[in-house]
């Protein structure tokens, strides 16, 4: 989701020029590409098997698919359902849970910075205890609503871009492009029928609790599931088909960003993923075909 805050929109019409808004993009787009190179540097990539979704048969990426589409509507329905009792503890648990998550998967590049530097796996002991305790530091922070906006956005960048680096490298290319479709045509539903206004109430209480779950600015807002699922298809573009592929899909990400953006000033609140992933997508579907 992208929006712009009511009360700043014409000041944003006028400024926009600026681009500021696209710096959080790029840094976790940036992050994402690197994290995947790193990957194809090691060697690892296609090796990294626990949670990836390689299979020998279309059945099998296609029974994949349905697993994360029943995982993920059930975890929407279990959120929206707690966000109903209790909405500001529900998005503290959601941005608690993505920080953690974030911290965790760095883990895996961690290894692979071991591994090619071909260091001692004693000290990788000493580097998963001290993420552990930050992603625990950070959680507990957000739990009790006490981190500051800048802390929290710069996490929101550097979590979304390891997230989505992680969902990359791990998941099948097609797994990819199908859950970002899924994600776009839900993105579209929530947003066009206000499902989560609803739930919440009052508009003010509305704008106050998705703005504990974007990265925002006293102008506009970009929601940390647009931002993983942005990483996500950089860094499935860059392992799948090199850096080339990964930075036309960066470059196609960001104008659809600014495309987004336009609309967001026009209408205050838009889905943030059907224009970026039909563009960010088309490298990798593209090259699909081509090959």
């Amino acid at each position: 989701m992208l929006g712009i805050n009511p009360h700043r929109r014409s000041r944003f019409l006028v400024e926009i020029s600026k681009l500021d808004f696209m710096f959080p993009i790029f840094f976790a787009l940036l992050i994402a590409m690197i994290l995947a190179q790193l990957a194809l540097l090691s060697g690892s990539y296609g090796k990294i098997s626990l949670l990836q979704l390689y299979g020998d048969s279309e059945a099998f990426i296609i029974l994949n698919l349905f697993v994360i589409a029943i995982v993920s509507v059930v975890s929407l329905l279990i959120f929206f359902h707690v966000l109903k009792i209790r909405n500001e503890l529900a998005v503290r648990i959601l941005v608690a849970t993505f920080i953690m998550g974030g911290m965790l998967s760095s883990l895996l590049f961690g290894k692979l910075v071991f591994t090619l530097l071909g260091l001692r796996s004693h000290l990788l002991h000493i580097l998963v205890a001290a993420v552990a305790y930050l992603g625990a530091y950070f959680a507990y922070l957000v739990i009790v609503d006490v981190i500051s906006e800048r802390t929290r956005n710069t996490l929101f960048v550097i979590c979304s871009g390891i997230l989505g680096a992680f969902l990359g490298v791990l998941i099948h290319m097609l797994a990819v492009i199908g859950i970002s479709i899924a994600l776009s045509v839900v993105d579209t539903i929530l947003i066009k029928r206000g499902t989560a206004q609803r739930i919440i109430g009052l508009p003010a209480e509305y704008e106050k609790v998705i703005m504990k779950m974007t990265f925002s600015t006293e102008k506009w807002g970009i929601g940390i599931g647009d931002l993983i699922c942005y990483s996500m298809i950089v860094s499935s573009s860059a392992v799948n088909f090199g850096v080339l592929a990964g930075c036309s899909s960066l470059g196609l990400i960001l104008i659809g960003s600014f495309l987004t953006m336009i609309l967001a000033a026009k209408r205050r609140r838009v889905p943030g993923l059907p224009v970026v992933t039909a563009l960010g997508l088309l490298p990798s579907i593209m090259l699909v075909f081509l090959l």
